[in-house]
């Protein structure tokens, strides 16, 4: 004859399983942890305008995160404490730098940044009748007191692969309108690479130097930065040489 557990022992027996099981389900329904949001969310236009994003506090003026924009141009900053701070942007090479930003965030929220449209800058040359291959353009400050140079050219970058190199020289105040290349306040430089360096400002038989930059558009009003766009034409010297070069062409959203 089979013996019967006690009661009491049997009490036992069913709290475990009814524990056990209890506990089991709550492991079960038990959510995951949600992952946390970004702090910071952008877009560049174009896509690869920017090659790297950068955020400092407004206190410290300290750059405190970085980010590279990935190949659809989006951005994003994790874990940023709340604040106020300043996005400021590292530009390709041939376009405007974009304005800085200031945002502001708020614990456990996403700041969506309005899209970053970057402008590209553009141009041309030409030399006695001969179109260049298209240039880059860059920037050179202090040439001259009050001047900046406007440099256009294939190769930028000081390696050997470049064929030209212009400078516009322009003053700080640059205005609409037509500028003498004459020096006084503006000149043009045109290399030719292990050539010749014809000048703008120099007098020569049978044509002397000289010609004109037209401005014809300028941003200059803060925040910066600045950009001029124009037209030019000029005959240069070499004095080593005697010889000239016609040099004419375009420049469009040149910053400065």
């Amino acid at each position: 004859m089979k013996k019967r557990q006690p009661s009491i022992v049997r009490g036992i027996a069913l709290g475990i399983v009814l524990l056990g099981s209890s506990c089991t389900k709550k492991a079960q329904e038990a959510p995951t942890p949600a992952t946390p949001g970004p702090s910071i969310t952008g877009q560049i236009q174009p896509a690869g305008a920017v090659l790297g994003v950068s955020l400092a506090d407004t206190t410290a003026h300290r750059t405190v995160f970085k980010t590279d924009p990935n190949s659809q141009g989006a951005y994003r900053f994790d874990a940023v404490p709340a604040g106020t701070y300043e996005l400021s942007f590292n530009q390709r090479r041939g376009y405007v730098p974009p304005r800085d930003r200031r945002v502001t965030v708020t614990a456990g929220k996403t700041m969506a940044v309005p899209a970053v449209v970057v402008v590209q800058s553009t141009g041309s040359v030409t030399a006695n009748g001969v179109a260049l291959p298209p240039p880059f353009l860059d920037l050179l400050l202090n040439v001259a007191p009050g001047l900046f140079s406007l440099v256009l050219g294939d190769d930028l970058s000081g390696g050997a692969g470049g064929t030209y190199r212009l400078h516009l020289n322009l003053p700080y105040a640059v205005r609409v309108g037509t500028y003498s290349l004459n020096g006084a306040p503006a000149y043009a430089m045109f290399h030719e690479f292990n050539t010749a360096v014809f000048d703008s400002r120099l007098p020569a038989a049978p044509v002397p130097s000289g010609g004109t930059v037209t401005v014809t558009a300028v941003t200059n009003t803060a925040p910066f930065p600045r950009f001029v766009s124009g037209t030019f034409r000029f005959t240069g010297t070499d004095p080593a040489r005697g010889t000239q070069k016609t040099v004419s062409g375009t420049f469009e959203n040149a910053s400065f």
